[in-house]
């Protein structure tokens, strides 16, 4: 009964985030169109390279939000409120340095960028400091609510979390749709408002969770060798994203230093639709990692292993059904979009897209991974295989001169980096590399090979054009649908969506 409840409140918490994603992915489009209109190229250029110096310094946060979210949720599995009371009154202690010493970069390495080097229009200083400072105020209080977002996360109170990001954008949309009767310089007011929206955010998350979680009440609170346990958990993570930031940023590099600025024109668009792309599938993830985390920490393991299985093919079967009329017609989609389509972009989309749906496979196995503590030799292999690939992709486009190889490297190393990923968590936390290769791998192989054999028919069949298009995408969706039913979903999870559309039809 138990394993039934948790079920169900995972895909309560999945549709919550998939209503959270679509009103913030669409509310967020249009404010953006609108800030570029209302504030102009300049400013626009302004406020974005500023934002950009300020998060530079929040990569040690970074590696610190995994590290808390990991350890709230593990010590709420104990179901030990005074522990997890502690635990928390440190991670906001611990986010609380980290404030501060983001705020002295800032103030000091950042300032000096900012006052020396950085190329300001003539007139627009006073507006550039008036906006850094305020876009600093803004970064220290996302820190410092990192601790409670956490906190709703480990709950599984996702309707919350989904509400609050809602009325963020909402809140953003109106301060945008205002910036027309600005009572003062249009840059100046932006900043102004969307720092006290930071405050408001800071302090909704902080009546909620004093008025729901017990453990959130702060207090002093300092444990060395807890602390030294999250330091570690925090550093490895560092390492592990420094590897994947380095090999994406090196990507970039290689490809304008060897190929010119055009080719990264069109990485830049292929990044953009991988962007969208992932959303879709990381909202599942979101819902069941607290579940995954939970598990380990009850040592249910048998349940850590299904759900790790269960949601590496849920999330690859929904990126699936959005990729792939993307994969068939991308000539069409960009056309569509662009209007002029740079050269390698349709290539450079397309092999993206398969490396996405392969991070389909390492988000869940990450999450075991975070839920086990035992980052070391997880990090230290994926850092093995991203800087030797790295070495890979360096000579392949250096003596290939194709801009494609460093996306053919990137998929062979995201390929290896998975099966490593299978076989360190089988030393780890004795997760079966078999099991994994027969329930997930198979599967979604089939289905993959299954959905695409009707739609390459039609497309090398019908003449280019809409109504190729639309048969296309709608054959696309309705053999990959079938092929998940069929062939992707086990048996129990066919009755469960049965019992599902029977129960809705019974209502109406």
């Amino acid at each position: 009964m138990s394993i039934l409840s948790d079920n169900k409140r995972i895909a309560r918490n999945t549709i919550f985030m998939y209503f959270r994603m679509g009103i913030t992915m669409i509310v967020g489009l249009y404010t953006s169109r609108v800030v570029l209109q209302q504030l102009g190229v300049e400013d626009y250029g302004l406020y974005n390279v500023i934002g950009g110096i300020i998060a530079m310094f929040t990569f040690l946060n970074g590696s610190m939000v995994n590290a808390t979210s990991r350890f709230i949720t593990f010590y709420l599995a104990k179901k030990d409120n005074a522990m997890l009371n502690n635990i928390f009154s440190m991670t906001f202690l611990i986010h609380l340095c980290i404030a501060v010493i983001i705020l002295l970069l800032a103030e000091t390495v950042g300032l000096y960028y900012l006052n020396n080097k950085l190329v300001i229009p003539e007139g627009r200083e006073f507006a550039a400091q008036w906006l850094y400072q305020l876009s600093i105020i803004s970064c220290v209080l996302s820190i410092l609510y990192v601790p409670y977002n956490a906190t709703i996360v480990a709950h599984e109170k996702m309707k919350a979390f989904a509400y609050i990001a809602i009325m963020d954008v909402f809140l953003k949309l109106g301060i945008v749709l205002l910036l027309a009767y600005s009572p003062f310089d249009k840059l100046m007011y932006y900043a102004t408002c969307l720092t006290c929206v930071s405050i408001l955010d800071l302090v909704i998350y902080y009546v909620y969770c004093r008025c729901h979680f017990i453990e959130t009440k702060i207090k002093y609170y300092w444990n060395r060798s807890i602390f030294k346990e999250m330091m570690g958990f925090a550093g490895w993570a560092l390492v592990g994203n420094f590897s994947h930031l380095f090999y994406s940023q090196g990507i970039n590099l290689m490809l304008n230093a060897f190929c010119g600025p055009a080719v990264n024109a069109a990485r830049g668009i292929a990044v953009q639709v991988e962007s969208v792309v992932k959303q879709f599938a990381n909202n599942v993830q979101v819902a069941i990692n607290p579940q995954i985390i939970k598990s380990y920490a009850s040592n249910e393991m048998e349940r850590m292993y299904s759900l790790v299985f269960t949601s590496a093919r849920l999330c690859f079967f929904l990126l699936f059904i959005i990729s792939l009329p993307v994969l068939v017609e991308a000539d069409f989609i960009l056309n569509l979009w662009l209007g002029e389509v740079p050269d390698h972009t349709t290539s450079f989309v397309r092999l993206i897209l398969c490396i996405t749906l392969l991070d389909a496979f390492i988000n869940p196995l990450f999450t075991a991974n975070l839920a086990s503590g035992k980052l070391k030799l997880y990090n230290l292999s994926v850092c093995s295989v991203s800087y030797t690939f790295m070495i890979i992709t360096f000579l392949s486009i250096k003596y290939s001169g194709v801009p494609e190889s460093v996306f053919i490297s990137l998929l062979i190393s995201t390929i290896i980096g998975v099966v490593i990923r299978v076989f360190v968590l089988h030393k780890q936390i004795n997760l079966s590399p078999a099991l994994f290769f027969r329930q997930v791998i198979c599967r979604v192989a089939l289905v993959a090979v299954t959905s695409l054999v009707i739609p390459l028919i039609m497309h090398n069949v019908l003449c280019d054009g809409w109504q190729r298009f639309l048969l296309v995408s709608f054959a696309c969706v309705v053999t990959t649908l079938l092929a998940v039913f069929y062939i992707g979903l086990r048996f129990e999870e066919r009755n469960f969506v049965v019992s599902k559309i029977k129960s809705i039809i019974d209502k109406h």
